[in-house]
């Protein structure tokens, strides 16, 4: 769901970015617990996991792949506010680090993979157990259809925004189904995960994952975090073995004709290190950096939050 530049006419862009900071910066407005140290480890912790788990493409159908949105998973374990922040280092570091998604489309994919996501994973997670009650198979399912529904929402947001600034005229209800169609296949995939990793959260320590009601304050601490470096090192070994197909985006737009510009890379690209000719060593390393830089902007972004 990464839009590169040339997708999006400058206009819409620059509205999406206006879109997406102001309701970034009211939910950091609004994140009145950043002092915790509790909470800042965690988030810290699941910006890095989201990183890692969105390099890793996984086939959806012949010639196409899709990757973790993480909308939903960071919104279910951090909470509406610390998890549209999460989302949004991790959007910003992808572009300017490794030309994941363009610089001038990156108002458009914050809002389409952080905004979006976060907020329908949240609202699709309070309404299931609002009706479905607090037991641990409702979070399990209702994870499951926050996840689904996210990826299909940012699909059907890009859709719109490409029928107001779409920089190639293509037949719109085409172009809808088949972003549709691909990410639900995709949000499939989405929905397991993030039910899963909840599922293993809550195992361990309930009481730190938000939208669990029955809390037991837990002194596992350390195996919660230790699960966390876990699933973050053993993923980081698979992201070599990512699917290399084109993602749902790519494939649509390819489709369809999309134009896509050269547009600007300031550091890395692909995830790869350009001067190590060995492939699972070159993306390990990016995966490292990208996870380092990620915990150390978040470190940053707190002090200077706190200092406010």
């Amino acid at each position: 769901m990464h839009v590169p530049d040339g997708f999006i006419n400058a206009p819409v862009s620059a509205a999406s970015g206006l879109i997406s900071l102001g309701t970034i910066w009211a939910y950091i407005r609004n994140a009145k617990n950043l002092v915790a140290d509790r909470l800042i480890a965690l988030t810290g912790m699941m910006s890095a996991l989201i990183f890692v788990l969105q390099m890793i493409n996984f086939p959806i159908a012949a010639g196409t792949s899709g990757h973790l949105l993480g909308g939903a998973l960071a919104v279910i374990v951090l909470g509406p506010s610390l998890g549209i922040i999460c989302i949004s280092i991790v959007v910003v570091i992808q572009s300017l680090l490794f030309a994941d998604g363009g610089l001038s489309a990156l108002g458009v994919n914050l809002l389409n993979m952080a905004v979006v996501t976060s907020l329908i994973g949240w609202i699709t997670i309070s309404t299931w157990k609002k009706l479905f009650g607090e037991s641990y198979s409702s979070t399990i399912s209702g994870s499951f259809i926050a996840g689904l529904l996210s990826v299909v929402f940012s699909s059907i947001a890009f859709v719109l925004e490409y029928s107001l600034g779409g920089t190639v005229a293509v037949p719109l209800g085409s172009v809808l189904i088949a972003m549709v169609s691909s990410h639900l296949l995709i949000g499939i995939g989405e929905g397991i995960i993030t039910a899963l990793i909840v599922s293993l959260l809550l195992r361990v320590r309930s009481d730190l994952v938000y939208v669990n009601k029955n809390t037991e304050k837990s002194n596992k601490v350390t195996s919660f975090y230790g699960l966390f470096i876990l699933l973050i090192l053993v993923l980081t070994l698979i992201t070599p073995y990512a699917s290399s197909s084109p993602d749902g985006l790519e494939s649509v737009a390819e489709s369809f004709g999309f134009n896509e510009d050269a547009g600007i890379v300031l550091f890395l690209e692909d995830y790869g290190i350009e001067n190590i000719n060995n492939n699972f060593l070159s993306t390990v390393l990016s995966a490292v950096l990208g996870i380092v830089v990620i915990v150390g902007v978040f470190n940053i972004f707190i002090k200077v939050k706190n200092r406010n």
